[in-house]
């Protein structure tokens, strides 16, 4: 197997050569925007669903830095290089990884932000309805079951973010609709200008009464050459771009 290297940040480094998921644009985006309509100071608690390196925890903490940022895999691998991501990271004393299903996750807090971008939708749809082993292997979710310990674990005025194949999205809204979650935020990311969106970055909900933002993101502008919007975007993050 060929040996990869940590993902470098400015502030923190993430090993993932051990991981279901290695670290990737769409996880980035969604823990650089998630909770972005929380004000930063009043966020006291994070859940990651689906952590794999911890990557998406691991910029949360860096955003909110009042808050406590618990994270849950089911993948042994992964869940010990995230516990050692979390211990080698400026914010050590604030992060725990669980090693164990969703399911049987059970919190003494409510999350003011829940996050995930579990392998078993960035697998997408073809290899889903293949079975591919690896899709399942790391976090065996299902929609309705993800949303359902969404909103258990939620608070009444939380979010809850998670990033998933565009074909998916309207599956997923109305999954969450049914456990009394609605979309508040829905942005469409697209590889290209002259590609429709194949990834969707869906913010949930329990206040019906939230308008729903819709925003757009494109990716590149040339091969391996971020647009300035994303460019702005993960510009907190990445040590270069």
């Amino acid at each position: 197997m060929k040996f990869v290297g940590p993902f470098q940040m400015k502030q923190f480094s993430v090993a993932h050569d051990n991981c279901a998921m290695r670290v990737n644009t769409d996880g980035c985006l969604l823990g650089a925007i998630a909770g972005e309509n929380h004000h930063q100071d009043s966020v006291q608690h994070v859940l990651d669903i689906g952590t794999g390196s911890g990557v998406i925890a691991l910029q949360m903490a860096q955003r909110f830095n009042n808050a406590f940022v618990d994270a849950v895999e089911i993948h042994g691998p992964s869940a010990k290089q995230a516990t050692e991501n979390f211990k080698n990271s400026p914010w050590n004393n604030r992060m725990i990884c669980y090693h164990e299903p969703l399911q049987e996750f059970e919190a003494s807090v409510s999350y003011d932000i829940i996050v995930s971008n579990p392998p078993y939708f960035e697998s997408g749809p073809t290899k889903l309805d293949e079975g591919v082993a690896n899709a399942r292997h790391a976090l065996t979710l299902d929609f309705n079951s993800l949303i359902e310990h969404a909103s258990r674990l939620l608070k009444e005025t939380g979010t809850f973010w998670c990033v998933l194949p565009a074909d998916r999205a309207e599956q997923m809204i109305e999954a969450g609709i049914e456990e009394n979650l609605h979309p508040v935020s829905i942005y469409a990311i697209r590889p290209k200008n002259d590609r429709p969106a194949n990834r969707v970055i869906l913010a949930f909900s329990k206040e019906t009464t939230a308008e729903t933002c819709r925003k757009e993101f494109v990716l590149y502008k040339a091969p391996q050459e971020y647009t300035q919007e994303v460019r702005e975007v993960l510009e907190p993050f990445y040590a270069s771009l």
